[in-house]
């Protein structure tokens, strides 16, 4: 884990653009499950699965629901009345749910390694307005969670209004503690000149080779999803899912970029009981 942590800004931030990226505008099963298998692994190695249940209920209930609200499509399997109930609209809420807990995940693992110093280190110089709103945002939404299950605690909740309170109370003092964290960096002159940076980074031949691998990987599959390759339709009848030469190939590559996190991690514990054995000592 410690070398996500340690990895340079820019190969972090462009890991997760493409991986989240083609995990949103994406629709083709494959990817959208290759997506999810990623999350989960890296989420498992990393050790941040705890609540990966309540996903896995958010991706049911978006498959059982999504029925309810569109009936479109060319199979159905029941009627309620005129109503049809199809078997494209059940598919399509799964894969929405896939990749609303895929999409989740990643994000999870992007708080995690793409600290709020990273994004100053990117957008300080050129947009330190972006920069710092970022940073300020991963810095608070942790804050703002706590803080208002502190507060539920404080006022003893036990309905839903006395939860709702609780997050209008957390709210409020987070706006008021978000306007005043911007009126002490403007007082303190931030964004007015060249700054320096509290971490330093520097491209080792790690990153330098993660970046090369992430840059071939995104643009090879953004330029085969641009060609056509990995093509699904739900409507108005499932399409199938087709195994060109461009669509493999455009599995492989994001099947990479998915791996990539865990790969590292395995190999540093790899490397790490390598070391601590008695013959490494």
């Amino acid at each position: 884990m410690r070398t996500l942590e340690k990895l340079h800004p820019l190969p972090c931030f462009l890991y997760f653009i493409a991986v989240i990226g083609m995990t949103i505008f994406s629709r083709d099963p494959v990817i959208l499950v290759e997506s999810l298998f990623g999350a989960v692994l890296t989420a498992a190695l990393s050790g941040r699965l705890r609540g990966a249940a309540w996903l896995i209920l958010t991706a049911a209930l978006a498959a059982v629901t999504n029925p309810l609200f569109s009936h479109k499509g060319a199979t159905p399997l029941f009627f309620v009345g005129d109503t049809a109930f199809t078997l494209e609209a059940l598919l399509y809420g799964a894969a929405f749910g896939v990749m609303l807990a895929a999409a989740v995940l990643w994000g999870a693992s992007a708080v995690r390694f793409m600290t709020s110093d990273k994004y100053i280190w990117i957008f300080g110089s050129v947009f330190p307005a972006a920069g710092l709103v970022l940073s300020c945002a991963i810095r608070f939404v942790p804050l703002f969670i706590s803080r208002t299950a502190e507060f539920a605690k404080a006022r003893r909740a036990s309905s839903v209004g006395d939860y709702l309170g609780a997050f209008s109370a957390a709210l409020s003092y987070s706006s008021e503690e978000a306007m005043s964290a911007a009126d002490s960096m403007k007082s303190r002159g931030y964004g007015t000149g060249r700054r320096g940076f509290y971490s330093s980074y520097r491209l080792t031949n790690r990153d330098i080779f993660l970046l090369v691998i992430i840059a071939v990987c995104g643009i090879s599959c953004a330029a085969l999803t641009a060609a056509g390759a990995g093509e699904f339709y739900f409507y108005p009848a499932l399409s199938a899912v087709r195994f060109r030469i461009e669509d493999i190939a455009l599995y492989a590559d994001f099947g990479t970029l998915c791996a990539l996190p865990a790969a590292l991690i395995m190999r540093e514990e790899i490397k790490r009981g390598s070391v601590n054995t008695p013959d490494g000592n």
